[in-house]
């Protein structure tokens, strides 16, 4: 049996429990689970175990106990009994006591040593009448302890609360003493003066248990009943938490290791609860909670085999220096240790490093070159290796597919645009469904338009064609310009079909559905299917015939799609095809062509309209097949960002297909402004200005206007190049960017009030002439000097004396000067702002 137990504040490896008698007990390493221990120990947790050291029988159930913080009593430990009276004693051989006796006899409610100076003990006793209800004892040791104590040792030091009852006591810091007086009161006294000065009191029931936050001093903690209260010593007045429990509280424990951390045990309870009361603060929002609360149950080992009804705990203890560390003890007398191990505070950066606090004072990290973190496969380590490789920025769409070989969705998306690309430049005036859509998908070719019901219609208008020379009975098929182009979208070609991507079995199928049964026999006989092209051969299209029965009977068992879908056109017996049409493995785009060549004109919209709405709800890029990189393909990039977070993919995708739309689109401009803010972030700067570049190329409109404009000095306005606005000389740098015919005209004076503007001091000649122009340029070595060709020929100037001239002639001045080149002038121009250095 266990009543209440501490560790020693000096000897940290060891650890005082007691009951009917005290026991010194002493940690040690042991081997983990399942192995047995030497007899004599006690396992306490999986690498640590309990040895008595030392036993104390002659003082049996003591009230309270607590241990001596110095160093110099080595193994003293004081007790309060039942009558009143208080032992030092330590653990040996040889047991030294001493005994502190009150006038009267009473109970002894709460002692503690004051852990800043060891020497003072503070007693906590009942109430009797013309005696004080705490002593506070000096306790010096070395000669006196061992020889004996002087009379006046054997007196108080101090005492309080004359005819009062201490229900608890707790020193704060040196010279000051909490003290829960008569079950109404929390006094603080100030012991700092010969005379002890009352500083506050509170009025509360709450007076037991008082503890102090070793880590923050101001911070104490008490209770009464179900109720724990939390106090600030420096607004004594109320206290700043209340904690309400389902049951009656027994004990208190601040962490000593960490800040805010208060344990709670109620009676009759097999857990702990741990309050942080570091996010408590003096006043909250309605309904939002003023601390975090947690419980822990000791995990006990399987091979203790305790019931539920011996788990019920007596006491806990925090370890003093190992972080984290409490020791639970159960009335049965089973002591085990646990971690509270901390809320996790996750970070991942944006440069992929993942980051977690342990303990207080450690923080592990793993970035991508850790193999654990191969098993998290991040995209956005997948962003940054493909926008180091210049993902979307290729001028060919179909290298963007390259970069990106290990999602075959995106190559093959890639591929589709180019291709897509090429034939809308060949077939656009033939339809003009697509005249003005370069990437046009079947949602467009087939003018699909959505109605004001919620509907979608279309005009187009299809040819039926009976095809006799084909022995099926349903062999009819639709043909239009539009059918035929988004067929060879979808990659089919009646001309070489031999040539079409995929399996011999997708060639024989696609040959089928072109109404070419010898060519779909003799592909599949040339393959590893003969059997299949021989049973393909044996075809009746008689209701009644064998094959047919068969064939209806074994389809559906066949392992490959095409095949499948090769006996259920062959089979079909209404013309409906929903099979075929709804045959999962078989990709988008061939029951996208099938349905071009079957379906009539009605079922085939209905048709595309109900894949394309599957296609956005998965967020299946080959779904772009059908709404093309039209608007109409927002929703399914949206929803493919939000399945995979490839924010690269939809920025990349937007400016390259969509560029017209991103001015218009608030979704397109998030999508691109995240991934410049995450390329941004990576430091990937030069990547970042050629995806802004592209950008601009691909939609002049969006070049963001010159913050920054040059007037003249006469009338104010600005000397931008006329007749085009925004663009002047402050913006020369960009004009290889902007797809104009508009060239910069060359003007040496304001193109509104036509004075003359400055000239540069070295050349004379006006600003706004181009260098080169009429005139020699200068010889420079312009990678040397570390400036762009454009900014050469800017026009600078001194900002305190106002000279200046071209960037090129100025800098080659400074390289032997330091005065103004203006005859007259003596300004130390290059002096002034030394940033950047020339070299020579």
């Amino acid at each position: 049996m266990v009543m209440d137990l501490q560790w020693s504040p000096v000897l940290t490896d060891q650890l005082l429990a007691w009951s009917q008698e005290i026991l010194l007990y002493q940690t040690e390493e042991c081997e983990p689970l399942p192995t047995k221990l030497r007899p004599g120990c006690i396992r306490v947790s999986n690498r640590k175990a309990l040895t008595v050291v030392a036993k104390l029988s002659d003082y049996p159930f003591p009230k309270v106990i607590d241990a001596y913080p110095g160093t110099d009593g080595e193994g003293m430990i004081a007790l309060g009994l039942a009558n009143g009276k208080v032992i030092l004693s330590t653990f040996g051989t040889t047991v030294v006591s001493k005994e502190f006796v009150p006038k009267h006899t009473r109970q002894v409610n709460s002692l503690q040593w004051n852990r800043a100076n060891p020497n003072f003990l503070a007693v906590g006793l009942d109430k009797a009448r013309s005696d004080f209800a705490v002593s506070i004892w000096d306790v010096s040791l070395g000669s006196k302890y061992v020889n004996g104590y002087h009379s006046d040792v054997l007196r108080p030091k101090i005492e309080l609360g004359i005819s009062e009852t201490a229900n608890s006591v707790a020193w704060v810091q040196a010279r000051s003493l909490l003290v829960g007086m008569n079950g109404k009161h929390i006094k603080l006294f100030d012991l700092r003066d010969s005379q002890p000065k009352l500083s506050s009191t509170a009025t509360t029931k709450a007076v037991y248990g008082i503890c102090v936050d070793n880590v923050c001093a101001h911070r104490v903690a008490s209770f009464a009943e179900n109720q724990v209260f939390v106090w600030d010593t420096r607004n004594f007045e109320k206290p700043f938490l209340i904690l309400n429990h389902s049951k009656h509280v027994s004990k208190l424990g601040w962490c000593p290791t960490r800040a805010g951390l208060l344990a709670c045990l109620e009676k009759d309870s097999s857990s702990l609860t741990l309050h942080d009361v570091n996010h408590a603060v003096m006043s909250t929002e309605e309904g939002e909670p003023a601390v975090l609360e947690r419980r822990l149950t000791p995990a006990y080992p399987n091979e203790l085999e305790l019931a539920d009804s011996t788990t019920v705990l007596s006491s806990f203890a925090w370890h003093p220096t190992e972080e984290h560390l409490i020791t639970t003890a159960t009335f049965n007398g089973v002591i085990w240790s646990s971690f509270v191990y901390e809320r996790l505070t996750l970070n991942w950066s944006p440069t992929s490093i993942l980051g977690w606090s342990d303990g207080k004072r450690t923080i592990n990290f793993i970035d991508n070159t850790d193999d654990i973190y191969t098993s998290l496969d991040d995209i956005s380590v997948k962003m940054k290796l493909r926008a180091k490789n210049g993902y979307g920025l290729k001028a060919q769409l179909r290298d963007n597919g390259n970069i990106v070989a290990d999602d075959e969705d995106l190559k093959n998306l890639w591929t589709w645009l180019d291709f897509c690309k090429s034939l809308t430049e060949k077939e656009k005036h033939h339809l003009p469904s697509i005249s003005t859509v370069t990437f046009p998908g079947a949602q467009t070719v087939l003018k699909m338009e959505s109605n004001n019901g919620g509907g979608v219609t279309s005009t187009i208008k299809s040819e039926i064609i009976n095809n006799s020379s084909f022995d099926l009975r349903n062999s009819k098929t639709y043909r239009s310009e539009e059918r035929s182009f988004v067929q060879q979208l979808c990659g089919w070609s009646v001309e070489s079909i031999h040539d079409l991507q995929g399996t011999p079995t997708r060639k024989a199928a696609i040959a089928l559905f072109h109404l070419k049964l010898r060519l779909a026999i003799k592909i599949l006989n040339e393959s590893d299917n003969s059997i299949v092209a021989m049973a393909i051969a044996g075809f009746s299209d008689d209701q009644n015939s064998l094959w047919r029965e068969l064939a209806l009977a074994k389809f559906n068992q066949l392992s490959d799609p095409y095949i499948r879908a090769i006996f259920a056109f062959l089979t079909e017996a209404d013309s409906n095809y929903e099979t075929i049409l709804h045959e999962s493995e078989l990709t988008v785009a061939d029951r996208l062509g099938f349905a071009c060549s079957f379906l009539p004109d009605a079922k085939l919209i209905s048709f595309v309209q109900e894949i394309s709405n599957d296609m956005i709800k998965k967020g299946n890029l080959y779904g772009i097949l059908l709404t093309g990189m039209t608007p109409q393909s927002i929703p399914l990039l949206q929803r493919y960002l939000n399945l995979t977070a490839d924010v690269q993919s939809v920025a990349v995708l937007a400016i390259r297909t969509m560029a017209s739309d991103i001015a218009s689109s608030a979704i397109l401009k998030l999508w691109i402004e995240r991934y410049r803010d995450l390329l941004d972030s990576w430091k990937l700067w030069d990547e970042r200005a050629e995806f802004d570049i592209l950008k601009n190329r691909n939609n002049p409109a969006l070049i963001p206007q010159p913050e920054v404009t040059v007037s003249c000095n006469f009338c104010g306005k600005s000397i931008s190049a006329p007749g085009v606005p925004g663009i002047g000389r402050s913006t020369q740098i960009f004009s290889r960017f902007i797809t104009t015919d508009v060239k910069l005209k060359q003007t040496s004076c304001c193109p509104s009030c036509r004075k003359p503007l400055p000239r540069c001091s070295i050349c004379l000649l006006h600003m706004g002439t181009i260098l080169g122009s009429g005139t020699e340029q200068p010889v420079v070595d312009m990678y040397k000097i570390g400036a762009c060709p454009e900014a050469l020929s800017w026009y600078t100037w001194c900002q305190t004396c106002r000279h200046g001239g071209h960037t090129v002639h100025l800098q080659q001045w400074f390289r032997t000067q330091a005065e103004c080149p203006v005859s007259g002038c003596t300004c130390k121009c290059i002096n002034l702002d030394r940033v950047l250095e020339f070299p020579s």
